[in-house]
């Protein structure tokens, strides 16, 4: 019996003891995991307040950059070459090469020439306004003068500058200073760099001046039309350098669209105003002097242009010789009216056309020709392209080696022909081997 009840005591203890030591091992547990979660919260704790202090220092370097260039918050901002030159854009082009003309031409023994040189700087102060500048450095920049100005564009353009307009059918950019006015189709491409031909047509009807011109395009989808481009201007209209010595104020309209994909047509009008007795700066046939004996004079021109793309390509319309079409075909056709009020001066009055063409044989060679011609009526002459004459024809025929995607070689024969009262056909054919490049 004593030792069943010492037995019984044993397992009564033994009994006793374990629920205790299983009991103080959960409250080492939960106390261990207690202590566990502080930790974890305190971690957490540092973590965010180590980022929260990353934060600070990045944005106090940041306010220190600020500040550094553009100065302390109400100061003008700082202008260096560290955030000038990023808004800084530079191009430019050349060409240069040798000419070859008859008797009566300017290279009747042949000569090396850099007939087309520009350098422009472009800078943007903000999203909306430019500052232009475009030097003209033609044949090493000899024979600059106020009549051919070392710097022949300058000027402000701003773009998008009234900005209710952003959602609605308008769009409205100007430009104010000295540029060239946007009259009729040859306007941009009237150099051997971006022409197809190292010669422009006989007219070349063209014009750089001081002045205000405001431009946009009018959105028709909603009648299910393509946009009508527009642009006009108000300028001097004479060739004094920088004033307009009171004369009248020069008006050009144009307006252009595209009814279909690969056809573009557009039509501009030019009045000069008053000129008194100064040059008119639209020239035409080299033309810009007054009728003879005129005291006050001015000149009114217009004209109609349409282009045709075949199998049109990506690239823009200009520069043309750079076109990816694989054939275009350029039709213009102008008249001019030079009015005097001086007794006993003969009004000038005439017309000019042009027709060109040009095939892609491949991705690398074209071809390209052009006729065109400006003639004078009732039998007037006067100085075309240096010759006197009545009217001027010229045929051109070339073709170009695209070099590279910016360097062509052009090849161009040029057959003048002069027809007028008292008029000999001078001998003035031209044979041009020129390399151009654009950057």
């Amino acid at each position: 019996m004593k030792s069943i009840l010492i037995s019984m005591l044993a397992l009564a203890l033994l009994a006793l003891f374990i629920p205790c030591s299983f009991a103080g091992t959960d409250e080492e547990i939960q106390a261990l995991k207690q202590q566990v979660q502080q930790l974890m919260q305190r971690i957490e704790k540092l973590e965010s307040e180590q980022l929260q202090a990353k934060n600070e220092t990045a944005k106090t370097k940041e306010e220190l950059a600020k500040i550094k260039e553009t100065g302390p918050a109400g100061a003008a901002p700082k202008v260096d070459l560290s955030n000038a030159l990023s808004n800084l854009k530079i191009k430019g082009r050349l060409a240069t090469g040798y000419y070859k003309s008859g008797s009566a031409g300017s290279f009747s023994s042949g000569s090396f020439e850099m007939p087309d040189a520009k350098l422009q700087f472009s800078f943007q102060p903000d999203e909306v306004n430019t500052v232009v500048m475009r030097f003209k450095l033609d044949n090493g920049v000899t024979g600059i003068s106020t009549t051919n100005p070392l710097l022949d564009y300058f000027y402000l353009q701003s773009t998008d500058f009234i900005p209710s307009l952003k959602d609605t059918p308008f769009s409205l950019s100007s430009r104010l200073g000295r540029f060239k006015l946007g009259f009729g189709e040859e306007t941009w491409s009237n150099n051997i760099v971006d022409g197809v031909l190292p010669s422009t047509s006989a007219a070349n009807a063209t014009v750089n001046d001081e002045g205000l011109e405001l431009a946009g395009k009018i959105k028709l989808d909603k009648a299910g039309l393509k946009p009508l481009g527009w642009v006009t201007s108000i300028s001097d209209g004479n060739t004094t350098a920088g004033s307009d010595s009171g004369n009248g104020k020069a008006f050009m309209g144009k307006l252009y669209y595209a009814p279909i994909e690969p056809l573009y047509l557009s039509a501009s009008y030019y009045d000069s105003g008053r000129l008194k007795s100064s040059d008119s700066e639209l020239s035409i046939a080299g033309l810009k002097t007054r009728p003879t004996g005129a005291t006050d004079w001015q000149r009114n021109i217009w004209e109609f242009d349409t282009r045709y793309d075949f199998k049109k390509g990506k690239k823009p319309l200009d520069p043309l010789a750079y076109s990816d079409s694989k054939a275009i075909v350029r039709l213009s056709y102008g008249g001019f009216h030079d009015i005097t009020s001086t007794a006993g001066a003969v009004e000038r009055a005439g017309d000019f056309a042009f027709i060109e063409g040009m095939y892609n044989l491949t991705k690398k060679v074209y071809a390209a020709g052009r006729y065109s011609y400006v003639n004078l009526e009732d039998e007037v002459t006067a100085g075309l392209n240096s010759v006197t004459a009545n009217k001027y024809d010229r045929y051109s025929l070339g073709m170009g080696y695209r070099w590279s995607d910016n360097t062509l070689l052009k090849l161009g024969y040029d057959w003048n022909r002069e027809t007028g009262p008292s008029t000999q056909e001078a001998s003035n054919d031209q044979l041009t081997a020129i390399m151009t490049t654009q950057f």
